[in-house]
């Protein structure tokens, strides 16, 4: 019951934040996921099913919005390669996977806190696809975030917000079907994850209906800095 009630509240946030800022749902949950789900295996099935569930309720009803042509040789990239850190992922222990995501969280949060903007944009070039889409491939196979590198992808390209939010949650949608076909043909599941996923829906819609509301209300650089030092410390827990 605890941990369907953590689930709930959980999704609710990330939902919300992913609705606000257009990525983040998987670097939420994935603070808090491995440390109360029966395995990192588990953890990530959860967050891809719930991440997709709540970028499909988005791009649903912005669907207008999305830029269908920016998506191909990303998506096969992606696609690849997280099905080889998929595989990968069988053979590594819960607890040097979640170091590895430790590291991982406090490396994004640096990042984005102090270098965000700093480091140049990424042009429509077919060799800076294919890294985008490799590189968000490792990561969301093996640690159910890919949206980092995606997002400065989207903002190199996009100027709109609201097709940059959008098209993000189309390329978390595609992705996120293949990545739990990968992880149900792994094993990383079990008879409880469908009805968290279930549970994890309802907060969903809650949650994206309130970032919603606040979409064009709400500083996305104060919500992403609080997001980002959360980070910071939930990666220093996951190590030590």
């Amino acid at each position: 019951m605890l941990t369907c009630t953590f689930i709930f509240l959980l999704t609710i946030i990330a939902s919300f934040i992913q609705r606000v800022s257009g990525f983040g749902f998987g670097i939420f949950v994935m603070m808090f996921f491995p440390f109360f789900l029966p395995s990192y295996g588990e953890s990530v099935m959860l967050s891809g099913l719930l991440a997709g569930s709540t970028a499909l309720m988005i791009a649903i009803r912005n669907w207008k919005y999305i830029r269908w042509r920016l998506m191909g040789i990303v998506t096969f990239f992606n696609v690849l390669f997280s099905f080889v850190a998929t595989e990968y992922m069988r053979g590594m222990s819960n607890d040097t996977l979640k170091q590895c995501l430790g590291v991982v969280l406090i490396l994004i949060a640096l990042y984005f806190l102090f270098g965000e903007g700093r480091m140049g944009r990424i042009f429509k070039s077919k060799p800076a696809q294919v890294t985008i889409g490799s590189v968000s491939g490792v990561m969301g196979g093996m640690f159910a975030m890919p949206g980092p590198p995606l997002v400065l992808y989207c903002i190199s390209t996009l100027e709109d917000k609201r097709e940059y939010v959008t098209t993000l949650q189309a390329f978390s949608v595609v992705f996120n079907v293949f990545y739990t076909a990968f992880r149900f043909k792994a094993g990383f599941y079990s008879d409880d994850t469908w009805l968290w996923w279930l549970i994890g829906v309802g907060g969903a819609i809650i949650g994206s209906s309130l970032g919603a509301r606040c979409f064009d209300v709400i500083s996305n650089r104060t919500l992403k800095r609080i997001v980002y030092v959360m980070m910071i410390v939930s990666g220093m827990v996951a190590i030590l």
